[in-house]
């Protein structure tokens, strides 16, 4: 018997049998019984550390990039050093960051370039692309090594004005009338809208190109932006259709006020998830390679989910996604409180998975300059939390840069140590929300009141 009060290693965790679990249910009523077979999201996911990585290395500061695909090699390979069990690998936001049959896709770069002070200049990225292909290369990397490869794409980040032309794409620059619209009727220049069938399907194309490549699973990054819908007069307009009410009078900052408008928006990206799910499962069979579908989603509560499109919900429920993937995520309105107990009890109900997240705010520092010990228990504290919630695996994000930071060694060689993060954890407790404190270990683009209920607080990016 498993003493109540045990708090199981790393290797513990992944190797519990169905009836071990049983006995111990009073102590891990949060942990789902371990399948005779497991799936292949099982196998992939559970008891696994990984780096959420952007080989271009945007932030690392302490070097400049290298020009070769040596400089693939060498992500794949401070990874393994680093003790993560697989990488996530950035195939591309807007633009992509791979060689692509496909003829609406831009890489990187391809429009143009502006230097932006807070970064290692990417120029070279330019180069890499021209050499090779980053995404089939890491994989290969990665499998010599018995490391997975994980592939990326962020579902709603695009790009339109002057400064961001290195990640604009010719899809976006020749589509303006579907860029999303915000509460007041102004163009929300980062995003496009998930009503417009074309938008769908040019996301879709790419995830299922991903797949034919190789990836060992697809991870869907819809914290990139929130909320993934807004106020576009496609959306807007059918839902007058159907409900013969208008949206946009809606002023109110009480979420229930917006509960069926919210789900009328979240069904449209529940649709997408049901048909890239089809697609997906007809290409494993053509391939003969299982690709487990995994979400990437901000720590929020159940009613800010569907406001922000994700009805993880139904998507656990209809068998659409494999797994979810937290980040801690403070930025709409008041909601700073992370609700990882409610994700990982969605996942398991469903016999999913939930894999927590540790973000990089307050973590980077230029050079190998000494980070306060203070910062690292900040962290731990964050990867806690989502233990104690019953997560089924943690993920580190910006980590082609955190995993050349020697003062991090140690915590991420033991990320997937609950025993070691809960020590560590437990020499801090959570800072206030208006401490500048509060941010470290969350999400890097957390920005506390960026969006919210009601267009007088928050203008054209009223929920």
């Amino acid at each position: 018997m498993v003493p109540p009060n045990h708090r199981p290693s790393r290797r513990e965790f992944c190797h519990f049998t169905a009836a071990a679990i049983a006995a111990a249910a009073p102590a891990f009523s949060h942990v789902r019984a371990v399948e005779s077979k497991p799936s292949p999201a099982d196998r992939l996911l559970r008891g696994k550390t990984f780096g959420i990585s952007e080989w271009q290395n945007h932030y690392r500061g302490d070097e400049p990039g290298i020009d070769t695909p040596d400089i693939i090699d060498e992500c794949v390979e401070v990874h393994r050093k680093a003790g993560l069990d697989g990488i996530i690998w950035n195939a591309g936001r807007a633009t992509i960051l791979y060689h692509s049959d496909l003829p609406h896709t831009t890489r990187q770069f391809e429009l143009g370039f502006v230097p932006k002070p807070q970064r290692v200049s990417c120029q070279y990225v330019i180069e890499v692309l021209r050499q090779c292909c980053p995404l089939r290369r890491a994989i290969r990397l990665g499998h010599q090594t018995g490391m997975p490869i994980l592939g990326r794409l962020s579902m709603n980040r695009f790009y339109g004005t002057p400064p961001s032309i290195d990640s604009t794409s010719k899809f976006y620059r020749d589509h303006p009338e579907w860029v999303e619209t915000g509460k007041l009727g102004e163009p929300i220049v980062h995003k496009m809208c998930y009503a417009i069938p074309g938008v769908q399907q040019e996301r879709m194309d790419i995830l299922l190109e991903i797949q034919r490549i190789g990836v060992d699973a697809l991870v869907l990054d819809f914290c990139r932006q929130v909320p993934i819908l807004s106020y576009h007069p496609a959306i807007v307009g059918a839902y007058r259709k159907k409900s013969g009410k208008d949206p946009l009078v809606i002023d109110s900052e009480h979420p229930e006020d917006y509960t069926e408008w919210f789900q009328f928006r979240a069904n449209i990206l529940t649709n997408f998830m049901r048909r890239l799910r089809a697609e997906v499962r007809r290409q494993e069979e053509k391939l003969g390679r299982a690709c487990p579908i995994v979400v990437r989603v901000p720590d929020y509560a159940p009613w800010l989910m569907v406001a922000c499109g994700i009805d993880i919900e139904s998507w656990f429920g209809e068998d659409l996604v494999d797994a979810s993937l937290l980040s801690s995520f403070p930025r709409v309105g008041d909601a700073m409180k992370s609700h990882a107990e409610f994700h990982v009890r969605a996942a398991h109900r469903h016999g999913k998975l939930c894999i927590g997240g540790v973000g990089s705010i307050g973590l980077q520092l230029p050079g190998q300059l000494a980070l306060p010990d203070a910062k690292v228990n900040l962290a731990c504290l964050v990867a806690d939390r989502q233990y104690a919630a019953g997560i089924d695996g943690m993920s580190l994000y910006q980590s082609e840069s955190l995993c050349r930071k020697t003062y991090l060694a140690d915590m991420i060689r033991h990320l997937g140590d609950r025993d070691w993060i809960a020590k560590v954890a437990s020499k801090t407790t959570s800072p206030a929300f208006d401490d500048p404190d509060f941010l470290v270990g969350k999400d890097w683009h957390s920005a506390p009141g960026s969006e919210g209920l009601g267009t007088k607080r928050f203008g054209n990016n009223a929920l």
